[in-house]
C-alpha cells in the first residue's frame, strides 16, 4: 500500500464528520501528497509532507494508548494526519547548484524552496484550511494550533497560550512529541 492509500484509507476508515468528503477531495486535488514536509529537514523529498503525516499518526496512536486512553481514534487520526495542513501549497520546486564531495563539479539539483501565498501562521492556519471543510473540537484546535510546542512563533516570543493549552488537554502534548519523534527519530533528510 503507498502512502496515499494508506493515508486515505485511515481518513475513510476513522473520520466519520461531516465535510470529510469535500476535505479528503481538497486534499486530493492539492500538492499534499507530493510535497516535501520540509525544505531541508526531515521528510525533504516529494511526498515527505504525507510519510511524516503518517508517521505522526503511528506515534500518536501509540502515546495515547498509553496516556490518553479517552482520545478517539476519529481525533487521533484528525489531530496527527491534518497538523501541517499549512504546508499545503506551500513549497515549490527549484533548482541549486551544488558541489559534487567526490568530483569537485557544480551539479543542478533539484531542491524545495518555501512559497508562502497565505501568512496565516503554523498551527493557525493548519486549523483554518481544515475548518473550511470540516468542524474541530476545541480539544483538536488546541492540538494542532500548538503541535510546535516550543519551536511555535508566539511561544518564542514569551506568549503563554502552548501552556494553557497543554493544560486543558493532554492531547496537545501528545501531539507535540509525537511530531517531535517523527521529525527527529523516524525521518530522513536527503542532503
Amino acid at each position: 500500500m503507498t502512502p496515499q492509500e494508506r493515508f486515505l484509507e485511515i481518513c475513510k476508515n476513522t473520520i466519520h464528520r461531516d465535510g470529510i468528503e469535500q476535505l479528503l477531495d481538497f486534499i486530493v486535488k492539492s500538492d499534499f501528497f507530493a510535497a516535501p514536509a520540509s525544505t531541508r529537514f526531515h521528510g525533504n523529498f516529494a511526498g515527505g509532507l504525507c510519510q511524516h503525516s503518517l508517521n505522526v499518526y503511528d506515534v500518536l496512536t501509540d502515546l495515547c494508548g498509553r496516556y490518553y486512553p479517552a482520545a478517539s481514534p476519529e481525533t487521533i487520526a484528525i489531530v496527527a494526519l491534518f497538523h501541517d495542513f499549512c504546508k499545503i501549497n506551500f513549497y515549490k520546486k527549484t533548482f541549486r547548484n551544488v558541489k559534487n564531495k567526490e568530483t569537485g563539479v557544480w551539479e543542478e539539483k533539484l531542491a524545495w524552496e518555501i512559497d508562502e501565498k497565505v501568512p496565516l501562521g503554523h498551527g493557525e492556519k493548519s486549523c483554518i484550511l481544515i475548518q473550511w471543510y470540516m468542524k474541530l473540537s476545541l480539544e483538536e484546535l488546541l492540538a494542532i494550533r500548538w503541535h510546535m510546542g516550543g519551536y511555535d512563533n508566539a511561544v518564542k516570543g514569551g506568549d503563554f497560550g502552548a501552556s494553557n493549552a497543554s493544560d486543558r488537554s493532554p492531547l496537545v502534548t501528545l501531539l507535540n512529541v509525537a511530531d517531535m519523534i517523527a521529525s527527529n527519530l523516524m525521518e530522513e533528510t536527503v542532503k
